[in-house]
């Protein structure tokens, strides 16, 4: 039977987890974890060895080992009643994972090749390691490149739910290089040499292998590929996009009740939010102003031409013994200054 519940599960990385709750269980409880399906009341069971934990392992590590245990009594049609103020599914804030920057990111997709560009700009999906390797290259295959994003939908494995995930400009570019150079005969976006696609621990060696050549130092701390699922997350918050939003992008499960909303929901326009932070490439303004800086440098620019044309009319740049003054070493404060004390 509980060979049954973990041949049930698609994720070779869940399954394992789930064996060592289900070992500690037993650790605890005496007996083979069937027999809890017998008691009376396998709430309380499962809240005792919850309190069990908390004496020995972090709130995390504790939830890790608690879920697979009603995750079985659920998979057997019994469903524990468990206290909300006991707080097992509580999470707490780590600190082992690094904390990943955009601009680290870019330095990362800076120094790679076309197909490393391709998973980093893959890896800032969000989506989960074991979704990532297993795209299929068809799904990205999105015709004309255009300014809009396009939405690819993803059945992710382990939470069974759609990632709404939105490719950019600067990722569809890089699609219409890349994919021609694939084995059409291999249906996977990350190709094993084998065949088939690359293995979750490939994907992750080749991540942290990009991550040593832009020599960024993780201080110690897990480099992992979740970190850019934390990042996505993160500049959603900073950006107010709602949590059910993030979560429809990365494909993350949300409420029932949610769902509903969510549907219709404008995800587009809080993805178009999303990835303009998340650009690797400097924007291409077409000769347009895009923002404040660069519209006051180019009327310091203007200014600065303007001012030392008059003062070079008017005479105004002759020192003493009649020496021309160079203005071009001067900064455009000090030319503005020249220019209110001549005038």
């Amino acid at each position: 039977m509980v060979n049954d519940f973990l041949e049930s599960l698609v994720s070779e990385a869940t399954k394992k987890s789930y064996k060592k709750g289900l070992a500690k269980f037993e650790e605890y409880f005496g007996k083979e974890v069937k027999f809890l399906l017998k008691e009376k009341e396998p709430g309380k069971v499962i809240e005792k060895f919850y309190v069990w934990l908390r004496k020995r392992y972090s709130q995390n590590s504790c939830r890790a080992l608690v879920n697979p245990i009603i995750q079985y009594c659920k998979y057997n049609n019994i469903e524990p009643r468990i206290r909300k103020a006991l707080g097992i599914y509580r999470s707490t804030i780590t600190t082992r994972d690094y904390v990943l920057q955009v601009s680290e990111a870019q330095e990362m997709y800076n120094v790679g090749s076309l197909e490393e560009k391709v998973m980093v700009k893959t890896w800032l999906l969000g989506l989960r390691i074991g979704d990532a390797c297993r795209l299929k290259w068809q799904w990205f295959n999105l015709g004309e490149v255009t300014e809009e994003p396009k939405e690819v939908l993803i059945h992710t494995k382990k939470e069974g739910i759609v990632a709404h995930c939105f490719i950019d400009e600067e990722f569809q570019r890089l699609l219409k290089k890349h994919l021609p150079n694939l084995d059409q005969n291999n249906p996977y976006l990350f190709q094993s040499e084998k065949g088939g696609y690359l293995s979750e621990r490939q994907l992750l060696r080749k991540l942290q292998s990009l991550q040593k050549r832009a020599h960024i130092d993780s201080r110690g701390k897990n480099f992992g590929w979740h970190i850019a699922r934390k990042l996505f997350l993160r500049t959603c918050a900073e950006n107010g996009i709602s949590v059910w939003n993030a979560k429809q992008m990365i494909g993350k499960a949300i409420p029932r009740s949610d769902d509903t909303y969510v549907h219709n929901a404008r995800l587009a326009v809080d993805a178009k939010k999303v990835l303009n932070v998340l650009k690797m490439e400097p924007s291409r303004s077409n000769g347009r102003v895009t923002n404040l800086q660069q519209a006051m440098d180019l009327v310091l620019k203007v200014l600065r031409k303007m001012i030392v044309k008059e003062l070079t009319t008017e005479g105004y740049g002759e020192g003493m013994l009649g020496v021309i003054r160079d203005y071009s070493r001067l900064t455009y404060k000090e030319i503005m200054e020249e220019y209110l004390k001549e005038s």
